[in-house]
């Protein structure tokens, strides 16, 4: 495989993603049959890459990374793969939006995607996959950027509930000013403002009387709800959504509407 976006870490993961249009559903499968038996990993492939691209996709890397991190199914092995992955995004996302050419942006981009993969192979992801789903096979919304909207929401909950599961991301955030884990989703959403995303789910047209499907189908999504760091029932995640709808934060800290 020749991955050409620093997005889904294909090239090192056992999982394919179905959407499933007839139902309006998606579904992963996994296999150990679904390895590459080589992986070809070349940056100067995305250089060409459109800056709208770049950002989403390199969100959906800095997703995988995050949400295996923090996963319930990390282990001492995953955890330093996925924190050299978020370190490796957050540092040159915006590098490689604003200059398309910066080789040492895309170079260390290619690498955390990479290396977000190999944590969410040992380790998997979380809620911000399962709410982001139904975004791809109920409107259209391309992965990365359903992800990207959601991430900052599901953190929201998360840290509220578990913030001793993010402490050990602080470090990361200190150079953009955080000094506290509540920090943590305030600079994710001031991230998606500066490379051009957006950050709810009005920007993305998706209709509010739409939620409660949404819900059904996000709470169905079984294995990244049970990796999420707390358990999540329909009133939290209905509650989500009702907050990335608006982009109202839904705990203290900074206020997240940039």
């Amino acid at each position: 495989m020749i991955p050409t976006t620093a997005g889904t870490g294909s090239e090192v993961t056992f999982t394919s993603v179905f959407t499933m249009r007839e139902e309006k559903r998606k579904g992963g499968i996994n296999s150990t049959y679904l390895y590459p038996t080589v992986a070809i990993v070349d940056p100067e492939l995305t250089y060409t890459l459109p800056p709208f691209i770049t950002a989403y996709t390199g969100m959906d890397a800095l997703t995988h990374a995050i949400e295996s991190f923090t996963s319930k199914s990390s282990h001492f092995l995953s955890r330093p793969i996925s924190f050299e992955a978020i370190k490796l995004i957050w540092e040159n996302i915006r590098y490689a939006v604003e200059d398309g050419s910066d080789i040492n942006a895309r170079e260390n981009m290619m690498k955390g995607s990479l290396m977000a993969g190999l944590g969410l192979s040992m380790a998997g992801v979380g809620a911000v996959h399962a709410l982001a789903y139904p975004l791809g096979s109920l409107f259209d919304i391309p992965h990365g950027i359903a992800n990207a909207v959601m991430l900052p929401y599901v953190l929201r909950y998360n840290i509220e509930h578990r913030s001793e599961e993010y402490q050990g991301l602080i470090p990361l955030f200190k150079r953009d000013g955080g000094c506290s884990v509540y920090d943590i989703p305030f600079f994710i959403q001031k991230m998606l403002r500066d490379i051009g995303l957006p950050s709810s789910l009005k920007e993305l047209k998706v209709p509010e009387e739409a939620i409660p499907d949404m819900t059904d189908a996000a709470i169905k999504v079984e294995r990244p709800m049970k990796n999420n760091p707390i358990s999540l029932d329909r009133v939290s995640v209905e509650s989500i959504y009702r907050n990335a709808m608006f982009g109202k934060d839904s705990i203290g800290g900074r206020d997240a509407r940039i």
